[in-house]
């Protein structure tokens, strides 16, 4: 197939290289460790982090003409869910993964970009009721996919979400739950502070979220010295307004808020209230869809687990969250 080149990105220290023949001397990579057009990313494919003996797709079969994570970098930091390992080693995109996902693999994969480890705590609680992991367990994982995937930039915490039908089934109050929340984030700061571990705070009411940032200045937690602070129990709300209000308010108090699995409206109208989010809404969406996209019918009945998709998926929330928009005032509590 015959070669293209692509246009220099904005990332600092990445460029598309001429074929394999041309330039032996600083290219080891063999023909079959080389894209089938011919590019070479041979940063990671020492190291098989691409390469088409795996399911990989080179930054031309995005579509795009350039590869996702060379977006220009203004606006907020997105990071697009994924619910396979393989993943990390293949897309190249800034990813949240689940420690669900990773924590039973006896071969961990090499990471090709920066990632977050989500706690899992969704499947925790709906599966069990409760926390069955203990935080020098947690600790531990992540050290393990520190060390041994690499370029993990940061994890949330073992939190406890508040939506009714949460603490319907684990029998506590709202309050409990945010007490859990606050102990468990001091607990895992006291056997690593150094694996870069945001505080997150729960809530259901809007009143809620501000007594949990209370409880977190009661117990010696600065959450405006944190570089990012998480936002739970908002991926599942239907009410737009209600996840800005929430956003909105805890911005007002001088949060850096990272916000948990938003997804349709909710996520380009908090875009000014946060620094970080990230959402994994496109394998739904893809699921729902009647046909796959056209370059991939006959491949796969669906495009739920298909890397073009989420990467189109992926630009088009970027571009929602970098478009020019008055910043409202804080809405507070919603009727």
């Amino acid at each position: 197939m015959a070669t293209q080149t692509l246009p220099r990105p904005a990332t600092p220290g990445w460029r598309a290289l001429p074929p394999h023949e041309e330039l032996p001397e600083t290219c080891t990579c063999r023909p079959w460790n080389r894209y089938a057009c011919g590019h070479c990313y041979h940063d990671q494919c020492v190291d098989c982090g691409f390469c088409t003996m795996g399911s990989c797709v080179c930054h031309c079969e995005y579509g795009f003409g350039f590869h996702p994570s060379d977006l220009p970098q203004a606006g907020p930091m997105f990071w697009l869910g994924a619910h396979h390992a393989r993943a990390l080693s293949t897309w190249g995109v800034p990813l949240c993964v689940s420690r669900n996902t990773l924590v039973d693999m006896v071969t961990l994969p090499v990471a090709a970009e920066d990632w977050m480890c989500d706690s899992g705590a969704f499947s925790e609680i709906t599966d069990h009721g409760a926390w069955t992991v203990p935080p020098h367990r947690y600790i531990r994982d992540l050290r393990r996919f520190r060390d041994h995937i690499g370029r993990l930039v940061q994890a949330g915490p073992q939190d406890w979400m508040c939506e009714p039908d949460m603490v319907a089934k684990t029998g506590l109050s709202v309050a409990r739950h945010i007490d859990l929340t606050v102990g468990n984030f001091i607990d895992l700061m006291a056997l690593d502070d150094t694996l870069n571990i945001f505080p997150t705070v729960q809530g259901d009411k809007v009143s809620d979220y501000e007594a949990c940032v209370d409880l977190y200045e009661k117990r010696g937690v600065d959450l405006a010295a944190y570089p990012l602070v998480g936002v739970g129990s908002v991926c599942r709300r239907n009410n737009t307004r209600e996840v800005v209000a929430i956003m909105s308010t805890l911005a007002a108090r001088g949060l850096r808020l990272h916000g948990y699995g938003l997804k349709g409206d909710a996520l380009p109208a908090c875009a000014e209230y946060g620094a970080s989010f990230d959402s994994m809404a496109w394998s739904r969406e893809a699921r729902w869809e009647a046909e796959p996209l056209p370059e991939c019918v006959g491949k796969h009945k669906t495009c739920s687990n298909c890397v073009r998709w989420a990467m189109r998926w992926r630009e088009s929330r970027i571009a929602s969250l970098r478009a020019p928009r008055q910043m409202p005032l804080p809405l507070g509590d919603t009727p």
